[in-house]
């Protein structure tokens, strides 16, 4: 008896918490390399990073970064770069190194800023009303 009062207790008690808001969906997004930033009452939750391929012959070499087949391009929040990978830290001989850490989704806040580093990358993007 005393165990299914105990329990009635706590679930009456736990029954009045509130979260600070919930999430109303409100659209999918497709972000580029055009800085978007995220509106006031809203939330977004980078679902993936698509990055594109690039053909370029084996032997050619270029100054952008995006024009590297096999190499990560980096998402960019409130312009600091961050490489999504698995498995290990490192790329070939690049010498480059990044963080094993990183990794989606990932919510962002009101006035942050996103981009892809890549004119042909997008990354996916679901915006949420923050409700009250």
């Amino acid at each position: 008896m005393v165990r299914k009062m105990l329990g009635l207790v706590l679930l009456l008690s736990f029954n009045n918490i509130n979260a600070q808001f919930n999430l109303q969906l409100n659209q999918i997004l497709l972000v580029g390399n055009t800085a978007q930033t995220v509106p006031v009452g809203k939330v977004w939750k980078i679902e993936s990073y698509m990055q594109a391929g690039v053909t370029i012959n084996d032997m050619a070499e270029s100054t952008a970064t995006c024009n590297f087949p096999g190499r990560h391009h980096a998402m960019i929040v409130n312009n600091q770069l961050y490489y999504l990978i698995n498995g290990s830290p490192g790329h070939g001989s690049s010498g480059t190194y990044m963080a094993v850490g990183n990794s989606l989704p990932m919510w962002i806040p009101a006035g942050t800023t996103l981009r892809s580093s890549c004119s042909s990358d997008v990354i996916s993007v679901v915006e949420f009303n923050l409700i009250p």
